[in-house]
């Protein structure tokens, strides 16, 4: 039973951080399928989508992950797994992540948020609120 709740209790995770993507930048995200099986990440623009701030999404590989409490131990866990997943697809890892009665945050690269440097390791990386993603992409995006 505790996988069903845990594929169940990510799902959920996934469709309530698509939701806000899509109240701050009108960005419909969907589940990527194959990425139980194939330990891919999570979300991606829907297909029939354009524009730049889609295309800013694209270059994105989106983990999500819920817990009780992220300590920094699992916080490091999840980035070597996003980051991983996103290489994999020749993308830039994107975690979001929130913990139980906390908001939505999003950790990136600071290569993407700033063009400072190359690196993918978390001590390279910046949390975001979704409300600084948000603007992030749309600069990204041109505006």
């Amino acid at each position: 039973m505790g996988a069903i709740n845990s594929r169940q209790k990510g799902a959920s995770s996934e469709r309530e951080f698509a939701g806000l993507i899509h109240d701050h930048l009108g960005v419909k995200l969907v589940r990527v399928l194959d990425q139980s099986r194939g330990g891919g990440f999570d979300l991606a623009p829907a297909p029939n989508q354009e524009g730049p701030v889609v295309d800013a999404m694209r270059g994105l590989a989106i983990e999500c992950k819920r817990y009780g409490n992220i300590t920094p131990h699992l916080m490091a866990r999840f980035w070597a797994q996003a980051a991983r997943q996103a290489e994999a697809a020749g993308l830039i890892p994107a975690l979001a992540w929130r913990a139980d009665r906390q908001p939505w945050k999003v950790t990136i690269p600071l290569s993407w948020l700033a063009g400072m440097g190359e690196s993918k390791e978390i001590e390279y990386a910046v949390t975001l609120s979704v409300e600084g993603f948000a603007l992030a992409v749309r600069e990204r995006a041109g505006g």
